[in-house]
């Protein structure tokens, strides 16, 4: 016979495959990084042999070892920076995710949610709101933790809009590239805010679901 999963434990199995999901990713940047310092021509002690390149056309010279050491940079480079988007958008979609599923609880919305709902852009990319609700964890020993972190990831994301905001003038004073790179700095450190919200806040929907079936 079929065993018919509760909606908590599915809803509970949905929030941790989004930070399954947020892990991969995570790893897969963490390893595009590295794989692109290997490429760093600083760091490459370069041969300086030359080649003669002959077409119809002309005559060139090149040095192949350098010109290949660019290409991978190149193509690395790309890479990293596709696996950080794939990376900050898989944790924004985990900390998000664990976020509503905890207000569902609460709010005890019916139905109850089996599942995270998520928007998303006729692209299939997600659609996230600009800022993140506080939850309601006055009983949870861990709820300072929880608030913290989701101060954190929100700092990161009014970085990105005060550092495009900066972008966007005709004209930018001194004083104003200076806090434009600062807030760089700061949204740099989105996608590892996020996941780390993430966390916490599937550990605080653990502790309300079973709050809540202690109630009911």
């Amino acid at each position: 016979m079929t065993r018919t999963q509760s909606w908590s434990a599915s809803l509970m199995d949905s929030v941790y495959a989004l930070g399954a999901a947020a892990r991969e990713c995570q790893s897969a940047y963490q390893a595009a990084v590295i794989a692109k310092r290997h490429a760093d021509l600083d760091r490459i002690r370069l041969i300086d042999g030359k080649v003669t390149r002959r077409t119809p056309g002309y005559t060139s010279e090149q040095e192949p070892h350098l010109a290949a050491l660019s290409h991978v940079g190149d193509v690395l480079l790309k890479t990293e920076f596709k696996m950080k988007a794939l990376y900050e958008e898989a944790a924004r979609a985990y900390a998000h995710g664990a976020n509503w599923a905890v207000r569902q609880v609460q709010h005890e919305v019916r139905p109850r949610p089996a599942y995270v709902e998520l928007e998303v852009a006729p692209n299939g990319h997600y659609l996230f709101p600009s800022w993140v609700p506080a939850l309601d964890l006055d009983r949870y020993t861990d709820a300072a933790a929880v608030e913290s972190a989701r101060k954190a990831y929100e700092q990161c994301l009014t970085a990105i809009a005060d550092a495009a905001a900066i972008d966007s003038q005709a004209y930018i004073a001194d004083h104003e590239a200076g806090q434009f790179h600062r807030a760089l700095d700061i949204a740099a450190g989105l996608p590892d805010a996020a996941y780390a919200y993430g966390v916490l806040a599937e550990s605080a929907l653990r502790f309300v679901l079973s709050t809540q079936s202690t109630r009911e």
